[in-house]
């Protein structure tokens, strides 16, 4: 093709563009309403997309949705194929709810830009309502819940509280999860994203994670985390099992007297720093590449042993059981006043 072929026929384009409706500014203002009615045990399965959720309990048999979607679309050409618009599907099958949110998908042919100003859904329903929610980018809240929830998402924001169902599951990639008075059974997996949870009571309490930290205040139960780089603190809490497993990230724990303590701490290359409450009874034994990288601040203890790599003992009777073991990291062991 020559080049006085193609500059023709880029003109030609141009012109054909700016002559026709291919050029197009738009606002898009949607409103959604509805109401399903519902009973103990029922299913809420929600796909949020990139919107916001606040999920709010009331009195009421009936769930109640309320989607807002707001943005401007500017394009110069021609959409190819796809959505083109935001919809939202209602339906009910069995005792399940389906609201999925359809946001606008496809190419362009040309110069297509949207931005979203409001986009958000509001929830009302009984609190027994079980959850089946997915996302992306969207943020969501929950709080006063008493039913199992099944939350997957990617890089919203998640906070959760006050929540007694039986069995809480959160899958993530890059954003944050706050979990605030939560009961029964918790799994989270999340890549890079931060967990905290606080004044939690885990009967079963499952966390992996890759890059994120964990932290745990003032919480009670059993305790399974594991991640790659990030770090876990644990303050002020009252631990019957535990298990914590890092690869870099460093270890804090702050335990106080309660259950008997069953517990182990592994890292690779991080430190690990552990004190007890005055008056905590456990038996420890702490390894790492050598003895001098372990430092006891601990008085009146029971049975105390060392080797060229470990140290070991028991204070307060020892009912306790604790093992630590670091590769190249530093531990400390101390009793707090």
């Amino acid at each position: 093709m020559t080049k006085k072929t193609v500059l023709a026929l880029t003109v030609s384009f141009l012109v054909f563009i700016s002559g026709s409706k291919w050029a197009a500014a738009e606002e898009i203002d949607k409103n959604f309403h509805k109401s399903f009615p519902v009973k103990t045990g029922d299913a809420l399965s929600l796909r949020f997309g990139d919107g916001h959720v606040t999920i709010t309990p009331w009195d009421k048999d009936i769930l109640d949705v309320t989607v807002r979607y707001r943005a401007d679309v500017d394009l110069v050409g021609v959409r190819l194929g796809g959505r083109d618009t935001f919809d939202v599907e209602f339906r009910q099958s069995g005792d399940t709810v389906h609201v999925i949110g359809k946001e606008p998908s496809g190419a362009a042919l040309g110069f297509y830009n949207e931005r979203v100003h409001e986009y958000f859904y509001e929830i009302h329903s009984p609190r027994t309502l079980r959850l089946d929610l997915e996302g992306d980018d969207g943020d969501l809240s929950i709080e006063d819940w008493a039913a199992e929830i099944d939350l997957r998402f990617d890089d919203g924001n998640i906070r959760l509280k006050d929540i007694a169902g039986a069995r809480t599951v959160v899958r993530g990639e890059d954003g944050d999860v706050r979990v605030e008075k939560l009961s029964g059974d918790l799994e989270v997996n999340l890549d890079d994203g931060d967990l905290t949870l606080v004044a939690c009571d885990l009967q079963s309490g499952r966390v992996e994670s890759e890059d994120g930290d964990v932290t745990v205040r003032q919480s009670g139960g059993t305790f399974d985390i594991t991640t790659d780089d990030g770090c876990v603190l644990l303050e002020r809490s009252e631990i019957q099992g535990l298990n914590i497993s890092t690869a870099d990230g460093d270890i804090e724990v702050d335990l106080l007297a309660g259950p008997k303590l069953d517990g182990e701490l592994r890292t690779d290359d991080g430190n690990i720093q552990v004190s007890f409450e005055k008056g905590f009874p456990v038996s420890f034994q702490a390894t790492a590449d050598e003895a001098d990288y372990i430092r006891v601040e601990l008085e009146d203890m029971e049975d105390y042993r060392e080797d060229s790599r470990s140290k070991s003992g028991s204070i307060n009777g020892g009912t306790g059981r604790l093992k630590i073991l670091t590769a190249d990291g530093d531990v400390t062991i101390r009793e707090k006043s």
